[in-house]
């Protein structure tokens, strides 16, 4: 793997992070508005989850 793709696939990573991150954090805030440091940890733990799921998913190779 070259230096470029490993460049892009970290900011593909933090990108997808970050708009998980931010949709959840939109969402839940507004149902708990006291809490907002627990809602951001959430947020920010369930966008580092999901995007390692999405990126830990390795492609079969054809035959």
């Amino acid at each position: 793997m070259s230096t470029k793709d490993k460049v892009m696939k970290i900011a593909g990573f933090v990108g997808m992070v970050v708009s998980i991150t931010l949709a959840f954090y939109l969402i839940f805030s507004a149902s708990a508005p006291d809490s907002k440091t627990a809602v951001f940890i959430f947020s920010l733990g369930s966008g580092l989850a999901l995007g390692y799921l999405s990126f830990a998913i390795k492609q079969k190779p054809r035959n």
